[in-house]
């Protein structure tokens, strides 16, 4: 391919008249995203300044850096061609492979390595680089990205960072970490699924989307559908490869059946409709708070409707405190607005009874002892539901009866507890897989306020539908 055979689009022009440090290319499959990141990274270093000549691309493997990078016929390195040296592997040269770009300020070095090859990867990113190009994000290991990164920081003259990639899963530190923190450009052309977990607090740091139907111009409409069609839909590689957004991974076991499911706002919940409301704890061990991968003390506040027709799951915590005490009044000063705003429907805390001694410190110090019930929770109802003995089976086929009413009988008003409940896998028993992370945890609560009121929940029929209850 030569220069000028490339179809350019607004929002390739934008991208490259965009000067923020870091850019992230996120998107679907066949989108050029790589194309485009390659011909920024080129561009910006054929622009910087005669005291910069370090730069580096980093991909999954070596192999695939250069598939990608050099060999393709599209890749900056033969669109470029006269201005580029011969490559070379590297052999004598400590950081790996490379080849240079002479620019206006001089001959450029740009560093080629995969995150398969730590001593490479890591003799690279040692280096003084001007700017670091990070190909499929997704799959790269945490500690390549976090160094890169890092690196563009500290730099005492301005660096960058380009990345590129598919989508993931929701929970990977490169979204949680990195990428969700960028400015969305072009946002109404990034799915909801996307957008909904972006935090957006880094303005210097932009994130932009490419999807098969803004940003194929040189692909024709019947190759652009036969893409399409290419994953099942609603299956993870459609999410990540077809829409290239964040989708749930292979095994998810609730997330199929909350593909469509908003958050109702709490502020339109009509408190004149709960029969009663209350709180759940279940007691992690990590003592990070910032460690997703382990678990963590949750609480939950949960209601039910009249009649116990509907579960409404309305906010949760993450409790920072480790001492018993410590976990009491933080808890409980967190819960006191919805105590008022609930006011006589609160009726008990219930808490994992795996940590007894818990349970009794807090009947004895509860503020509202004597007032509310504090007790350990029920984790089972064998004689209720023999065929449905575990947790996660009673609280799956809820959610699968849910189909036969008008409107689900759970209700979410809280985005942590959806989003764990998207990540919760199936184990092979059809139970939920326990990973032992802070997803677990929240989904452990709302297993205790299921089970809680479980025989009254099972007791009811559609037929309390027709009671009239404006619910929101």
């Amino acid at each position: 391919m030569k220069f000028n055979e490339i179809i350019w689009t607004d929002k390739m022009r934008a991208i490259f008249a965009d000067t923020s440090p870091v850019i992230h290319l996120c998107g679907s499959m066949g989108t050029s995203k790589t194309l485009v990141a390659g011909l920024l990274f080129f561009d910006r270093i054929i622009n910087a300044p005669a005291n910069v000549n370090q730069f580096a691309i980093i991909g999954v493997s070596s192999v695939l850096v250069k598939r990608n990078f050099v060999d393709k016929a599209d890749s900056l390195y033969n669109i470029h061609r006269g201005l580029c040296s011969d490559y070379s592997d590297g052999d004598k040269v400590a950081a790996g492979s490379h080849f240079c770009i002479n620019a206006p300020t001089g001959k450029k070095i740009v560093y080629l390595a995969g995150a398969d090859n730590k001593s490479s990867y890591t003799n690279i990113l040692s280096l003084d680089l001007g700017g670091i190009l990070l190909d499929e994000l997704s799959v790269l290991h945490p500690d390549v990205w976090r160094e890169a990164y890092g690196r563009v920081q500290r730099l005492s003259y301005p660096g960058w960072l380009i990345t590129t990639t598919n989508g993931g899963n929701p929970t990977q530190e490169f979204y949680t970490e990195l990428v969700n923190h960028a400015t969305v450009q072009f946002a109404d052309t990034v799915p909801k699924i996307e957008l909904d977990d972006m935090i957006q607090d880094r303005p210097d740091e932009h994130y932009y989307h490419f999807n098969l139907r803004d940003d194929c111009p040189h692909k024709t409409a019947e190759h652009t559908q036969k893409l399409m069609n290419s994953y099942p839909v609603g299956s993870f590689y459609y999410y990540s490869k077809i829409l290239g957004c964040r989708g749930y991974s292979e095994g998810a076991l609730y997330a199929p059946l909350l593909a469509d499911t908003k958050t109702v706002n709490i502020a339109n919940l009509n408190l004149n409709a709960f029969e009663e409301v209350i709180a759940a704890v279940d007691v992690g061990a990590s003592v990070n708070g910032d460690d997703a991968s382990r678990s963590h003390t949750i609480i939950a506040l949960g209601g039910y409707t009249r009649g116990y027709h509907r579960v409404v799951v309305i906010a949760s915590k993450k409790i920072a405190s480790i001492e018993h005490r410590d976990i009491i009044e933080e808890a409980e000063n967190w819960l006191y607005p919805f105590w008022l705003k609930f006011y006589g429907k609160l009726t008990a805390i219930i808490i994992d009874n795996a940590d007894y001694k818990l349970v009794s410190t807090w009947q004895n110090h509860s503020r509202w002892r004597g007032k509310i019930t504090v007790r350990g929770c029920i984790k089972n109802h064998k004689k209720l539901c023999p065929n449905l003995s575990t947790r996660a089976a009673i609280k799956c086929q809820l959610m699968m009866t849910s189909k036969q009413y008008p409107t689900s009988r759970i209700v979410w008003c809280d985005e942590d507890m959806l989003k764990a409940h998207r990540q919760i896998l199936q184990d092979k028993d059809g139970s939920e897989l326990d990973q032992g992370d802070i997803w677990q945890d929240f989904a452990d609560c709302l297993s205790y306020i299921i089970l809680w009121r479980m025989p009254q929940i099972m007791a009811d029929s559609a037929q309390n539908e027709t009671q009239k209850i404006k619910f929101f």
